[in-house]
């Protein structure tokens, strides 16, 4: 018996290396974010934008992408950021049924990071000052050699900003 549970114990550590997430990190403003690649369908320069009345003001507007109607948000508001005028690149994202676009001044790389890089955030992270807490919105943080980037809880996101 003993020598059936070395057997075990040694698939498995087989199986399981260091386990890695593939991010894309992107700058808004002057912070760096992170989402999943697999999250991720594309990045796109900016093009025309067509406003979608009475729809709210992080809603930019729609896009037609390869005969698609796509959403295009800018998720500053949810990250308590200053909104901009212009835009820099759209990533494409898809979770679960919802494909949209997200604003973003400028997509740097895409990476695998060791899993053990990222650091959780405590959920008790709010500055109680009336702001909105960025906190929810962020699943972790990857240390990096050249700094900190924040890895952005998407379905959090999505909850926060509404398309309608």
């Amino acid at each position: 018996m003993a020598e059936f549970d070395n057997d075990v114990t040694a698939d498995v550590i087989d199986v399981l290396p260091g386990e890695e997430t593939r991010v894309c990190l992107f700058s808004i403003g002057d912070d760096t974010y992170a989402i999943p690649v697999d999250l991720l369908l594309e990045i796109i320069i900016p093009q025309k934008i067509f406003p979608v009345p009475t729809t709210p003001p992080h809603v930019l507007g729609v896009i037609n992408l390869r005969g698609n109607i796509v959403p295009i948000v800018d998720i500053r508001p949810a990250l308590s950021l200053p909104q901009k005028s212009a835009l820099g690149q759209i990533a494409i994202i898809k979770h679960g049924s919802v494909t949209l676009g997200i604003s973003v001044d400028n997509v740097s790389a895409v990476l695998a990071v060791p899993d053990s890089s990222i650091q959780t955030v405590p959920t008790d992270t709010a500055g109680h000052s009336g702001s909105k807490n960025r906190g929810g919105f962020i699943m972790g943080i990857i240390q990096r050699e050249s700094g900190v980037a924040a890895l952005l809880n998407i379905e959090q996101i999505l909850d926060e900003i509404k398309l309608t």
